[in-house]
């Protein structure tokens, strides 16, 4: 396996187990009706640090690991293969985070519209102003956690595919 295939099975490791984390306990919080509550924000900034520190260390860890596992010398061709597969990966990963993120711009807009029925300080809103703020930008965190998925899983496939 080549130095840039154990890379990529690290990235996908530390991202499915410390973001998986992550978006199990956003659920639970959002389950337990945290949103209504000013014990959301708080929490999920501290974890969003603790997991953002733990995915570069672990991330540096597996590269190193890798690197002093795996062959240094590519042949031209194969590297010219992983490049053009990692490019068409990229693309692909690119055009989902554009579509994901319209379709959360367009569901913003939509919930704006709805004058305080879903947010607000009302007895039936259903979150915060500022808990709102806080849920769209894990949900947009959400959509660039899934479309780098996207580009590593596609990279990994496009190169095995390939060798």
């Amino acid at each position: 396996m080549s130095f840039r295939e154990k890379h990529l099975w690290a990235s996908i490791a530390a991202t499915l187990g410390v973001w998986g984390y992550y978006f199990w306990r956003l659920f639970e919080h959002i389950r337990d009706g945290d949103l209504k509550s000013d014990h959301f924000v708080g929490p999920m900034s501290g974890l969003f640090i603790l997991c953002l520190v733990l995915v570069v260390v672990i991330e540096v860890s597996l590269t190193l690991v890798a690197t002093w596992t795996s062959r240094q010398t590519l042949d031209r061709a194969r590297r010219e293969r992983e490049m053009k597969a990692a490019l068409q990966a990229s693309h692909v990963a690119l055009m989902v985070l554009m579509v994901l993120v319209m379709g959360l711009a367009v569901l913003a807009y939509s919930l704006g519209l709805t004058k305080g029925v879903l947010v607000g300080d009302g007895p039936k809103a259903l979150m915060t102003l500022n808990n709102a703020g806080a849920l769209m930008a894990n949900i947009l965190l959400f959509v660039v956690v899934l479309s780098e998925l996207v580009r590593f899983s596609l990279t990994l496939a496009l190169i095995r595919r390939r060798s």
